[in-house]
């Protein structure tokens, strides 16, 4: 949980800046991904397809971009 802490406000940062690193999303996937195995909760689980959405979007966002 730290850690999706941590890479939610690397994002939040680089919103404030005007630019979202990809790696930071990359990486946001890869542990919303990987907590939501040991998640039986289902309003924790609403949460994280709420944030995997968001990163995604933001993800094609960059891609149009490229």
């Amino acid at each position: 949980a730290e850690d999706m802490l941590d890479h939610l406000d690397a994002i939040r940062h680089g919103l404030l800046l005007g630019s979202i690193p990809r790696d930071k999303l990359d990486g946001l996937l890869a542990v919303v991904r990987e907590q939501r195995e040991d998640i039986d909760d289902p309003r924790l689980a609403e949460v994280l397809d709420e944030i995997e959405l968001r990163a995604a979007v933001e993800l094609a966002k960059l891609e149009q971009l490229a």
